[in-house]
């Protein structure tokens, strides 16, 4: 167990490096941050400061890697940790008992990254903090296990993407008004997003990026046929649908009426 001199040192490191234990303010003496190597350490934290508040997400666990990636979240998914975060700052509860609120994960890299990526959307889009501010609450933290975002592939990562990357493009969707944080439905986009029918999501007003349809199942995926997709298209105004990968995977004439179809093909698992 920590003295109480460890404890009042493991609280304090804000500006301090990297330690796991140690929590890192991000928001007004209220909202911390933890990465912890183990569930006992988890354990031995709430033990040692009961007047805190800890608490982690399962969105963390929902990212379904394509081959080596590993994230960014997908919109809907920084919405929904946006809203859980709102929810426990607004907390009557938790607001009379003067409770701080740490959020904590794991010493994993890749959970630590998209823990860092999600906490900023958070500032970003709940309190008006610009990219550079928000990412600056946790890049001072010297050391901390944060790894760039990589592309869907097994071979070597040919570019890299920084959370400071993805945050300048959310703020960007947020002032080309392609996203309205006050308005934004979860489910709206849930409903394209991995179906049995169909996999698909709207990425800009003038592009939809979709998985690839499939007449037939596979050992991992149910059939996708491309006339199920079309009726999708025709509501999100397609008109041109481009094949990535090789050909054989539907009938590619399911198309051919109300949309120009292109082929442009890359090996699979590279990045086109």
């Amino acid at each position: 167990m920590m003295d109480a001199e460890g404890r009042q040192g493991q609280l304090a490191a804000v500006q301090a490096g990297f330690a796991p234990m140690a929590m890192y303010q991000v928001l007004d003496e209220r909202l911390y941050f933890s990465v912890h190597e183990s569930e006992e350490q988890t354990v031995e934290t709430i033990r040692a400061f009961p007047q805190l508040f800890l608490f982690s997400s399962h969105i963390l666990e929902s990212y379904v890697p394509f081959c080596a990636d590993f994230g960014p979240l997908d919109i809907a998914n920084v919405f929904h940790f946006v809203r859980e975060i709102k929810c426990k700052m607004s907390n009557p509860i938790l607001m009379r008992q003067r409770r701080k609120l740490v959020f904590y994960v794991l010493a994993n890299p890749a959970a630590v990254t998209n823990s860092v990526f999600l906490m900023c959307c958070y500032l970003v889009l709940e309190r008006g903090f610009t990219p550079e501010q928000a990412f600056a609450r946790f890049s001072r933290v010297v050391g901390l296990p944060i790894v760039p975002f990589r592309d869907a592939a097994w071979r070597e990562s040919t570019f890299d993407l920084s959370i400071l990357d993805c945050l300048k493009g959310l703020q960007r969707a947020v002032f080309l008004e392609w996203i309205d944080p006050r308005t934004f439905c979860t489910s709206d986009y849930e409903a394209l997003y991995e179906q049995p029918e169909h996999d698909m999501c709207r990425v800009s007003p003038k592009f939809v990026a979709f998985a690839t349809p499939r007449d037939r199942p596979t050992e991992f995926i149910c059939a996708r046929p491309a006339s199920a997709h079309a009726r999708h298209f025709e509501r999100l105004g397609v008109t041109d649908v481009v094949r990535l990968c090789e050909e054989g995977h539907y009938d590619e004439s399911d198309f051919a009426s109300g949309f120009s179809h292109h082929a442009l093909e890359f090996d699979d698992c590279t990045s086109p």
